[in-house]
């Protein structure tokens, strides 16, 4: 499996950030507030660490393998997976607070809304970095060791 390239986690984000401004701009009577719904994304994240965290352990340790007492290599690739659904949800999270806070911020006298909607705003923007960072934290925890063979690709002496 390929690693996330960081233009595309850009991309993500810019896109989503970009919508976020014009639309709210155009639905802002009718969208409903944020609320805490931003709260999934921290926990989302500690997940995300915590099983990096025993996925560093059980590569370290030698305890990768078949056996029952032992992490098995699926479990691994499909965390891996996780890690790069993780940090895409959180560059479209950030991208969307983004958006929302370069339309409220400025707009903070004129607008009620703006007022009530800035700091859940601002948290989901903080949220959606810190699920970012854990998410690729998640992905390059899941990568295989390089084996004693590998000499990173130089041709070994003869």
């Amino acid at each position: 499996m390929a690693r996330i390239a960081v233009s595309t986690l850009v991309l993500v984000a810019l896109v989503a950030g970009v919508a976020a401004y014009f639309l709210t701009g155009a639905l802002l009577g009718s969208l409903p507030p944020l609320g805490w719904g931003w709260v999934t994304l921290p926990v989302v994240a500690l997940i995300d660490v915590l099983l990096a965290l025993r996925i560093r352990s059980a590569v370290s340790d030698g305890g990768v393998g078949q056996d029952r007492s032992q992490m098995h290599p699926l479990t691994i690739a499909r965390c891996a997976a996780l890690g790069q659904a993780s940090a895409v949800l959180g560059a479209a999270a950030g991208g969307l607070g983004a958006g929302l806070v370069l339309y409220f911020a400025p707009r903070l006298g004129e607008l009620a809304a703006a007022g009530a909607e800035l700091p859940s705003s601002v948290a989901v923007l903080v949220s959606g970095a810190l699920l970012v960072g854990a998410g690729l934290f998640l992905e390059s925890s899941c990568e295989t060791p390089p084996s004693d063979d590998d000499v990173g690709g130089l041709a070994q002496p003869t």
